[in-house]
């Protein structure tokens, strides 16, 4: 069995250091990427942010990348919350969708963060917007989210 190190990540979703708890020296207080004060904890219960998962005697080269949501209480981290938002405002910017639209499409992006029975509700409601925006903001809103999505959300948009 193994265990998880502490992950020191900044609000846009930049990663200080998946190892925070072991390696201080790779703390950073501000994100070098953004300039924006980094965290440790889930902003809303306190529980430190997971990060990579470290088993004795093995030496894993995967690459880490930041949970979208708390292991203990469920709530969205401001990177995931921001990505979601930045999408419907690039989308909002690009037009193409009415306001009911735009509302659904939140609400979709906010389901495909999850892996739920909504899923594939959710992809194909938001292939249809995409659809709609065309090519040049569709691709600027893959590319906001797709490090937010679930795996089983992007196989249904985007395939394997």
């Amino acid at each position: 069995m193994g265990t998880y190190r502490v992950a020191e990540v900044c609000p846009n979703g930049h990663v200080a250091t998946s190892s925070a708890d072991t390696s201080p020296e790779l703390r950073e207080k501000f994100c070098s990427s953004c300039g924006e004060p980094t965290m440790t904890q889930c902003p809303g219960c306190r529980t430190p942010i997971r990060g990579y998962y470290y088993v004795e005697g093995f030496f894993g080269l995967n690459e880490y990348t930041p949970p979208a949501h708390c292991h203990n209480c469920g709530s969205a981290f401001p990177w995931t919350a921001r990505k979601v938002e930045s999408a419907v405002e690039l989308v909002e910017v690009g037009g193409g969708l009415d306001a009911a639209e735009l509302t659904q499409l939140r609400t979709d992006l906010t389901e495909l963060t999850k892996d739920s029975p909504k899923t594939q509700v959710a992809s194909l409601r938001f292939k249809k917007a995409m659809s709609k925006v065309g090519g040049t903001v569709a691709q600027g809103v893959r590319d906001i989210v797709v490090d937010v999505l679930s795996e089983a959300a992007k196989k249904a948009i985007w395939g394997s």
